[in-house]
């Protein structure tokens, strides 16, 4: 049963491949099939032509005058037309294969990462199962299916060689034939059983791979750089690395000795059936039962035989292992969205906010085994008003904000959009309505342009609007300043024959600020920290742009400055995943709660007095 299961998933797969293959790129396809078929031919050929001339001079009895015959003249044209069609094809046949190649690749790569991007939720992200997913469906189809071209038209080429040959052995001794087929099936049982080892094995040292990766970037990082270099912590980090490798390599070291056991017993079994072959032969040419020719013809059967059947039998197990690792990219595509969505004919247009945001009886955890990160949150945002969020780390700040902008979905309860729970709207069509700056903001290696374009990709060419986007952030004067101004490279590591520009931390923030002003059409801005690596004087620059953009607009401002919270309409302190306070600025001062005190301790600290730290938990 398990041979018919393996059996029926290389079948599958190779269809797959096969019509991605063809897809790909038709022309190319067809013609390394050809070619191939070709290629399977000529050994065959080859072997007849050679038998020919062996009979033609025993003929003669080897006289020296037969070398001018016409007849013999012409076979030794032939050889070398074989010959020659052999040294064209071969590279013809290369050329088409890399190109058919190169066009799957790319495709399949589109194919990953069009699967990926296509994902509304982030749940899959969060989750290192997946990363390891996506890795092996990446890795794994990246080579598998050059390495499944390679095996199914060698499986091909192998294929007609083989037919060929073996009707030539049946002809001489059945029973010879008979030893020779026979003798691959334990070649078939090794090539099946390894084929199943690599692919546990890669699959086993994924995440160390990973690993691997991790610390190759932490290592040649311009931006990791200085902490490496600050706290000696290079040596520990290349140690780390070098420990993977030695585990990694222990793996594949174990699994090449089994390899290296399995290939010397059967190069053995594959010597004793090429000697016992070569025996029946030279007794038949002793006895007078067959010609010199004929010899030579056997022994090609043989020979032609044992390869083709020991090359048939090693691609259909590795057919077999590329299967396994094409399953990833198969159950890759079939993952389904995280996020309820709307079909496209009943999902509705998400109108301009024109009351309010509400979140009522929301409660939220990221699996059933885990803890619950909010309960019961019940809350309001009118439109037109700024709401700031304050609550210590890990108080489900940022998940609320994650359930807004549906990157998750509530548990229980519902998010509502101006009363219509925003799960009846497209994730993209309702973040279309957002923008915002988180604390973890990305720093593109990319020109200044781009990085502040990308607020709104529609109009990242746009130069006026991003100069106007980058002018409410305070980052044009920044721009202005760098060598080619919105064209100069932000990055360290790539470019194309120019030094790219660092900037600081602060200077990064505007550019990420500018990044949310660019969409203009916002209805609600998310504001997660949007000061932290700000100076005073920029802060306050910054909140004259959050004012003047926040006029008409509604808004979430999460902070651990009060400095910034202090611009709030309203404002929640979030406790254990509950709203715990609520109210204007100066009624949770009145209320002597938890703000209260640590909004005292921070002015405190700024008066320089110094009391015991107080936090909200």
């Amino acid at each position: 049963m398990k041979l018919l299961h393996s059996i029926r998933e290389i079948l599958q797969s190779a269809g797959d491949i096969l019509r991605l293959l063809w897809q790909a790129h038709p022309r190319a396809f067809s013609l390394t099939i050809v070619l191939y078929a070709v290629q399977g031919i000529l050994p065959l050929a080859a072997a007849w032509v050679l038998k020919s001339i062996f009979d033609f001079l025993q003929a003669g009895h080897f006289d020296p005058a037969y070398l001018l015959q016409p007849a013999l003249l012409l076979l030794i044209a032939l050889q070398g037309i074989v010959v020659f069609s052999r040294e064209l094809t071969q590279p013809t046949m290369r050329y088409f294969q890399s190109e058919l190649e190169r066009q799957a690749t790319k495709r399949v790569q589109s194919n990953v990462y069009t699967k990926v991007n296509s994902f509304q939720g982030i749940a899959y992200f969060e989750n290192p199962e997946m990363h390891n997913k996506i890795r092996l469906a990446h890795e794994g189809v990246r080579f598998g299916v050059r390495q499944t071209l390679w095996l199914l038209v060698s499986l091909f080429q192998n294929t007609i060689t083989l037919l060929g040959f073996i009707g030539i052995l049946l002809a001489f001794s059945p029973l010879l034939a008979g030893l020779v087929m026979a003798a691959v099936l334990p070649h078939f049982y090794a090539y099946l059983t390894l084929g199943r080892q690599r692919y546990r094995l890669i699959y086993q040292v994924s995440p160390d791979e990973r690993q691997k990766s991790y610390f190759t970037t932490l290592l040649t990082n311009p931006r990791a750089a200085k902490e490496l270099r600050l706290f000696g912590v290079g040596q520990y980090l290349l140690d780390r690395l070098l420990h993977l490798f030695d585990r990694v390599h222990q793996r594949e070291r174990q699994q090449q000795r089994r390899e290296a056991f399995w290939k010397i017993g059967l190069g053995a079994l594959s010597s004793l059936i090429g000697v016992l072959a070569l025996a029946v032969v030279l007794v038949s040419a002793v006895r007078g039962q067959i010609t010199i020719g004929d010899v030579s013809l056997y022994l090609a059967a043989v020979t032609s035989v044992q390869t083709a059947l020991v090359t048939i039998t090693a691609s259909l197990s590795n057919l077999h292992e590329s299967s396994l690792f094409y399953r990833y990219y198969t159950d890759l595509d079939a993952l389904p969205e995280p996020l309820a969505t709307p079909t496209p004919t009943t999902r509705p247009a998400v109108p301009p906010l024109q009351t309010g945001i509400e979140f009522r009886h929301v409660s939220f955890r990221y699996a059933p085994h885990l803890p619950w990160v909010l309960q019961e949150v019940n809350l309001h945002i009118p439109v037109g008003q700024c709401l700031g969020l304050v609550g210590a780390n890990g108080a489900g700040k940022t998940t609320l904000v994650k359930l807004l902008l549906r990157l998750y979905d509530p548990t229980e309860g519902e998010i509502l959009w101006d009363g219509v729970d925003i799960r009846h709207y497209a994730p993209q069509a309702l973040r279309r309505r957002l923008s915002g700056i988180f604390q973890d903001f990305l720093q593109y290696d990319l020109t200044a342009q781009e990085n502040v374009g990308i607020g709104d990709i529609t109009h990242i060419n746009n130069r006026e609007r991003v100069r106007q986007a980058a002018a409410k952030s305070g980052a044009a004067g920044l721009i202005a300043r760098l060598p080619h101004q919105y064209d100069t490279l932000l990055s360290l590591q790539y470019g194309n024959g120019e030094v790219g520009v660092e900037l600081s931390g602060g200077q990064w923030q505007r550019l990420a600020t500018a990044r949310m002003f660019m969409r203009e059409e916002a209805d609600l801005l998310v504001l997660d920290e949007p000061t932290s690596a700000l100076d005073a004087a920029a802060e306050h620059e910054l909140y004259t742009s959050f004012a003047t953009r926040m006029d008409n607009c509604t808004s979430i401002i999460i902070s651990h400055r009060f400095s910034t919270l202090y611009m709030a309409d309203k404002i929640a302190v979030l406790q254990d995943g509950r709203i715990n306070e609520y109210g204007t600025h100066q009624e949770l001062l009145d209320s002597e709660g938890a703000y209260a005190r640590l909004y005292r301790l921070q002015a405190q600290k700024y008066n320089g007095q110094m009391e015991p730290k107080v936090e909200i938990a």
